[in-house]
This record gives C-alpha cells, sequence and structure tokens, in this order.
C-alpha cells in the first residue's frame, strides 16, 4: 500500500523554462538508466524474495518506492522546464540527441 502526501521530498525550482533540458530529464526517468528501471528492478527483487524472513523484501519494497519518489520530482522537473516555454525553443529541444 502506497500514500502520496502531495508534498514533494525535495521542492523543485525552474528560474527558466527550458525544453532541452526537459528532454534530458525525460531520459533520466526512463532512459536505459532511468529511476523506471531502477524501480522496476528492485520491485521485481523484492517480489521474488523467499527468504524466511521479510527484512530483505520490506527493504528492497521501501528502495523502491523511494524510486517512485525521485520519478516523481523529475517528472516535476520536466513539466516546469516545458511550462510556458516560448515556442522559439521548441525547434531545439526537438533536435537534441
Amino acid at each position: 500500500m502506497y500514500y502520496h502526501d502531495k508534498r514533494l521530498q525535495y521542492p523543485v525550482t525552474v528560474d527558466k523554462p527550458d525544453p532541452r533540458f526537459a528532454r534530458m530529464l525525460q531520459q533520466a526517468i526512463g532512459g536505459v538508466e532511468g529511476e523506471i528501471r531502477v524501480c522496476m528492478q528492485y520491485f521485481f527483487q523484492a517480489w521474488g524474495n523467499r527468504a524466511p524472513t521479510t527484512k530483505y523484501r520490506d527493504m528492497l519494497l521501501h528502495t523502491a518506492t523511494e524510486e517512485i519518489g525521485h520519478i516523481e520530482m523529475l517528472a516535476t522537473a520536466v513539466a516546469l522546464n516545458l511550462e510556458k516555454a516560448p515556442a522559439s525553443l521548441q525547434p531545439t529541444a526537438s533536435s537534441a540527441r
């Protein structure tokens, strides 16, 4: 079971919207080494743990849950970097690789 608090673990602020940076942050969320992959790895390790005690399973589940918080902070940063960004920056963001 999860509890959502609506407050981020750490505040996310953006001084100036930057769509190119938002694109890079998206890689940190769902890229090859992204937070979602790491989160799922911890969940699968926890669910597959068949040890007689739940100590390690609980540790893995807590770690996976913390990763969800990282995803939420990164997703908020992406949204803030796209919010009110001038249309003139859109072509540079889409061509960044």
